[in-house]
């Protein structure tokens, strides 16, 4: 069977008739007079009239014979000449053109490149009558197209769901259908096509983050920290022990709900704990929204003042999304022609090398510093031109990116401590917040309220990122029932420009600020502005040989008071060898009318392959003895288990002193040895010798499980042994010369330092595990809450490492096989895959004492039966299996 050719239908082929008309070449239509000799004209191809009448049916002619002259027209009866269209419906018992609406599956082509297949719907009246189905062609176009183009194409969609070609070509998309292929062809030029984003991925959850472990519901720690210093001579009156101090800190987490607090303790002949701030905290990650409850710490800003209190705090708390973006980010957009290869310079580095393809382009993220920042771009096309972008832009630290918003709202009661215990001035409620607006990349506007019934401070600041340099203002009001209303404010500038346009690295910042006499804060009921203006700034550059430059200029306006000034001069290199040199130089004059004239020399040395660093100083005044300081610093390769060490000498002319320190972190501890000694040069009176011990440990809980640790500084997670592995060592995330924790004979181990919200990966190891025991999954992702523990338990009760040949019935050995091995004795063991070698032999591991059946896949009747004994242990080698059925 095959396709009719084209000159059979007397005109192009419709789609209808390649999808269902086929006839045998050899077959001639009935009333169809046979087809023209081989050397006939093409003009004979077209279709013969056809002599019949109803007494006589028509006969074929001989080829010899010459066909009988056609009547003469005046004398044909229209019924006896059928038209085309009757013609092909004689031969096929169907119209030549359909009368209906025709549904293909057709494959279509975006640029060249497959999309999948999708159907047309064809009516009479050629191309312009083709429509397509929508949904799945807008599917492919969504990331193809520019938004606006797919808007369009959205909204031209019919009541039945599709698109016509004409559509497709009025939004200026080449459209060709080939109704021979059934192809749709569709082109889309670099113009029309979406933007191609550049790093946009930045600020989503790693993709780890989908499968990585949750908090477990119920966890919590307590950290014990403590010293001990025993003074054995010296000038003092208490000599000897000196008093024990202990510090605990814990939290208790219950479904992200935080209950944390703290205590101490100095000995002092009684047995005296004291107690430390307690609270409540509960996260929205979702919205970066951290709600406090309890003793507070209040976030401030501007001129606001922080002050121990117990209320309540509302907050917009960043580090809840840690990869998200809060600040604007760098826009670079471009147009290729064609696909090209990218370099990417920041302040002349090159940062990236993209192979990026046509069309819109959109290079997001760069590493940018503070200050102005020129970035250049060098694109080469396919046949090697070069064309050279530049952009530039600037960088603010605490600008806010368009529409992004920081807050923080605290209402609370003024604490007083005395002697551990906590007294709350209920009368005297203090309101605080701040509000803070991203309104453009350039420029953020915040606004603040600190206030009680006594005293009240308002206040407007923003900052805003120029080619000029960046602007800060903080513009602010009072009132005290005590000192009336007063306004104080703050202005900065600072400009920094990196790259090719500012070698010598200019830096430049300027500030000045202004208070009112009357003007104060919630920390003084009463005001003390002994200054009225104050000026400061600096200009840094690099001179020469490598030498940076850094001056320092600082003038204030007394009140009452002489004017002070400051004026300083920094010299700074730094050598390739790891060798770094610095002198400053300073002229003050104080409001007392006390001047001083100082000069600092400072040298340090690093050496990074040998892990030591070695400091000195010297500190030269006009109003005191000189000070000479050496120190020198052994960092352990090894960051657990490993010791780390320093020695320091000091002089100031009339005493001399050495101190040593030994620091270690073990698993389930920190602890850190001092010894100090003081002599004094002038023999007046005795030297003092002091060794101070202190320490730090920790227990933490999640999912029922509970482990010794270290003090824990963030989150943590605990991995806990099953049954079978109990006694086992296991090593936690080996690097550094050490694992950073161990499960042992001690317990479990404990990862104390996990950033809460962020993906953290455990890596577990076990060296010493013996053959036939299964660790289980070796590699965890997870993604901890606000001081958070997560239950990792690890291995399976798997003990058994099993080998054995596997023979057909005539002791020939069955090669290169391969099966599955099942539990009969635990149904909810997981098969496991078995493969034979070239004579037979095999091997697996974790199996567990049970029956089991192998299967081979070759033939479902070669069916094997083992049995491993209870409390079997190690490898076990069942020698020989036969198959019942022969097996190649």
């Amino acid at each position: 069977m095959f396709l009719v050719p084209a000159p059979l239908f007397f005109g192009q082929t419709p789609p209808s008739a390649i999808l269902s008309g086929v006839l045998p070449r050899s077959v001639t239509p009935p009333s169809l007079t046979p087809p023209p000799a081989a050397n006939s004209s093409p003009a004979l191809l077209s279709p013969a009239p056809i002599v019949s009448t109803p007494q006589t049916p028509a006969q074929p002619v001989p080829v010899a014979q010459a066909p009988p002259a056609a009547p003469p027209p005046t004398q044909k009866s229209p019924a006896a000449s059928p038209t085309e269209d009757e013609l092909f419906e004689q031969v096929f018992n169907r119209p030549r053109v359909p009368k209906g609406i025709q549904r293909l599956p057709i494959s279509f082509f975006i640029n060249g490149e497959e999309q999948g297949q999708l159907l047309v719907l064809l009516t009479p009246g050629g191309t312009p009558a083709v429509r397509l189905q929508a949904d799945p062609f807008l599917k492919k176009t969504a990331t193809l197209i520019r938004p606006d183009l797919q808007a369009k194409l959205q909204s031209a969609i019919d009541s039945d769901g599709n698109l016509s070609l004409e559509v497709l070509r009025e939004n200026a998309l080449e459209a060709i259908f080939d109704e021979r292929r059934l192809e749709l062809q569709i082109q889309v030029s670099p113009a029309q096509r979406a933007t191609n984003l550049v790093g946009g991925q930045l600020g989503k959850l790693p993709p780890e983050a989908q499968n990585a472990l949750p908090p477990s519901p119920v966890s919590g720690y307590l950290n014990l920290r403590g010293g001990q210093e025993v003074i054995w001579s010296g000038t003092g009156t208490q000599l000897g022990r000196q008093p024990l101090r202990l510090d605990l800190e814990g939290a208790l987490n219950i479904k992200n709900w935080v209950l944390e607090g703290s205590a101490n303790f100095v000995e002092n002949g009684q047995t005296e704990w004291q107690r430390g701030d307690l609270r409540l905290v509960h996260d929205d990650p979702k919205r970066a929204i951290r709600y406090l409850v309890g003793d507070l710490a209040i976030p401030i800003t501007g001129y606001q003042t922080s002050r121990p209190m117990v209320g309540i705090t509302v907050a917009r708390n960043f580090a809840l999304q840690p990869y998200r973006v809060t600040r604007p980010i760098s826009e670079f957009q471009f147009l290729l022609e064609q696909p090209s290869k990218v370099e990417v310079y920041s302040n002349g580095q090159l940062v990236q090398t993209l192979q990026l393809p046509a069309g819109p382009q959109d290079i997001r993220n760069l590493p940018l510093v503070t200050g102005f920042n020129s970035v250049q771009l060098i694109i080469t096309d396919p046949v090697g031109r070069v064309q050279r972008l530049d952009f530039s832009t600037s960088v603010a630290d605490s600008l806010l990116a368009p529409g992004v918003q920081q807050f923080a709202y605290s209402l609370g009661f003024p604490t007083t401590i005395e002697k551990g215990v906590y007294d709350y001035d209920w009368k005297d409620p203090i309101l605080t917040f701040s509000h803070r607006w991203g309104g453009t990349p350039t420029l953020t506007l915040g606004g603040y309220f600190q206030g009680s019934f006594q005293q009240q401070v308002a206040g407007i600041e923003g900052v805003w990122a120029t080619p000029l340099g960046n602007f800060g203002w903080d513009v602010a009001a009072s009132h005290a029932n005590l000192a009336g209303a007063d306004a104080a404010m703050r202005l900065r500038y600072d400009y920094t420009q990196f790259g090719a346009a500012n070698p010598l690295q200019r830096r430049l910042g300027l500030a000045l600020e202004y208070r009112g006499p009357q003007f104060t804060t919630l920390s003084t009921l009463e005001p003390h502005n002994d200054t009225s203006w104050d000026l400061s700034g600096y200009y840094s550059q690099n001179l020469f040989w490598g030498i940076n430059g850094r001056l320092n200029l600082r003038y204030q306006v007394g009140r009452g008071t002489a004017d002070a000034y400051q004026v300083g001069l920094g010299l700074s290199k730094s050598f390739g060898n790891g060798l770094g040199v610095g002198l400053t130089l300073s002229q003050t004059l104080d409001m007392t009318g006390q001047s001083e004239t100082r000069a600092f020399l400072n040298l340090s040395w690093i050496l990074p392959k040998q892990r030591q660093s070695f400091q000195a100083s010297t500190d030269i005044r006009s109003t005191q003895p000189p000070v000479s300081n050496l120190t020198w610093n052994y960092n352990s390769p090894q960051t657990i288990q490993g010791i780390n060490a320093s020695v320091k000498l000091a002089a100031d002319g009339e005493t001399f002193g050495i101190t040593g320190d030994l620091a270690y972190t073990g698993y389930r501890a920190k602890l850190d040895l001092f010894q100090g000694a003081l002599f004094d040069q002038n023999q007046n009176g005795k030297n003092t010798y002091a060794t101070r011990l202190t320490f730090g440990t920790a227990i933490a809980f999640a999912g029922g499980r509970f482990g010794w640790s270290r003090p824990i500084t963030g989150s943590f997670a605990l991995v806990a042994r099953k049954a079978a592995l109990k006694g086992r060592r296991i090593g936690i995330t080996p690097g550094s010369g050490s694992y950073i924790a161990r499960a042992d004979a001690l317990g479990p181990a404990v990862v104390p330092d996990l950033q809460p919200y962020r993906v953290s990966t455990v890596q577990l190891d076990a060296p010493e595990l013996p053959l036939g025991y299964d660790l289980g999954q070796d590699r965890h992702h997870l993604l901890p809450t606000y001081k958070s523990g997560t239950l990792i338990v690890v291995g399976t009760e798997a003990t058994v490492f099993v080998r054995g040949t596997l023979l057909n019935p005539d002791g020939q050995p069955v090669s290169l096989q391969a099966g599955e091995v099942r539990s009969i004795s635990d149904p909810a063991w997981q098969p496991a895959r078995l493969f034979t070698n070239r004579v037979g032999r095999f091997a697996l591991s974790g199996l567990t004492p049970g029956r089991y059946e192998l299967k081979l896949y070759e033939n479902p009747k070669a069916v094997i039966f083992f049995e491993i004994p209870p409390k079997t242990t190690g490898v076990v080698d069942l020698g020989i299996l036969r198959s019942p059925v022969p097996l190649r």
